[in-house]
């Protein structure tokens, strides 16, 4: 089978300037490039641009694909960590690169994977649309994306099943969102294994409605700082006007740390308990496919 590489960067909360898609364009000569995103495909070749530079300079998703194994997933939070989320960061698993000044930085999901031991992957646009909203996750404090995310590094090629242990294990699990189910699809994380992590996964009770929290906190600002952010929005980019309101937004919120139950499974002993769910629904499935024999009671 013939090489192919995809590269793919997303701007989420606000469009890339004029000034940073200059050095964008600087990165690779073949790329298409907007103030929105930037993708290119190799069927020879290499991209040789600054990721986490990039990343620094406006774009807040970044993905590498290669059908010989990389499976690169990149995410800039520019105010660091959530509360709980140490606990899924090794020096030789889950890396969050720090900016040199500041307390940003980029969560890099890198795993070995051999050639051929993943199903090839070819839909990267809706990918990248999905896993757009895992940034938005874990900056709301959801650990579930950094749960699946060590879980797809502890699983790869160069670890030791029997050796290698889970991270504390996040609530919710039962129940993961569209960007959490793409997100394990491209990392081979089949329903099964969700399934065997969440039976120690603790129940994800209310955190109420961000909706109507935002609401309740824009009725409680000043009305000249109103003012001056639709003046923003009439003579800038929507998008821009956004990020400053959800900034000053979060800012002001008081999130509880996200629920997690200790961890501390093999992952030997966590596909051990997919291959049985995965067993007991295959059963379940057959015994329902099968047809009714039962006689007819005669009168």
């Amino acid at each position: 089978m013939s090489e192919h590489q995809f590269v793919g960067f997303r701007a989420v909360d606000r469009p890339v300037s004029e000034k940073e898609l200059a050095y964008m364009a600087k990165q690779s000569s073949r790329a298409e490039i907007t103030e929105w995103a930037f993708e290119n495909e190799y069927h020879y070749g290499d991209f040789h641009g600054n990721v986490l530079e990039m990343m620094r300079r406006g774009y807040d998703v970044h993905l590498h694909y290669a059908n010989f194994g990389i499976r690169k997933l990149c995410i800039r939070l520019p105010k660091g960590l959530p509360d709980g989320a140490k606990a899924y960061f090794r020096r030789d698993y889950l890396q969050f690169l720090k900016d040199k000044t500041g307390p940003g930085g980029t969560i890099c999901v890198n795993p070995f994977i051999e050639s051929g031991e993943l199903d090839d992957f070819w839909e990267f646009d809706e990918l990248l649309d999905a896993l757009e909203a895992l940034r938005a996750e874990i900056i709301e404090g959801d650990l579930r994306p950094l749960y699946l995310a060590h879980l797809a590094m502890a699983r790869d090629s160069n670890r030791d099943p029997q050796e290698t242990l889970e991270g504390p294990v996040t609530a919710g699990l039962q129940q993961p969102t569209d960007a959490q189910q793409a997100m394990a699809e491209f990392y081979g994380i089949t329903r099964d294994l969700i399934a065997a992590a969440a039976l120690g996964s603790p129940r994800l009770g209310s955190r109420g409605d961000p909706r109507a929290e935002f609401a309740e906190w824009l009725r409680h600002q000043a009305q000249e700082a109103k003012d001056d952010l639709l003046m923003q929005l009439y003579a800038d980019s929507e998008a821009t006007v956004k990020s400053k309101m959800m900034a000053e937004f979060r800012r002001g919120r008081d999130l509880p740390a996200w629920p997690t139950a200790p961890g501390g499974r093999t992952m030997t002993e966590l596909e051990a308990a997919a291959a049985q769910i995965e067993e007991t629904r295959r059963l379940a499935s057959s015994n329902k496919s099968k047809p009714n024999k039962a006689k007819k009671s005669k009168r």
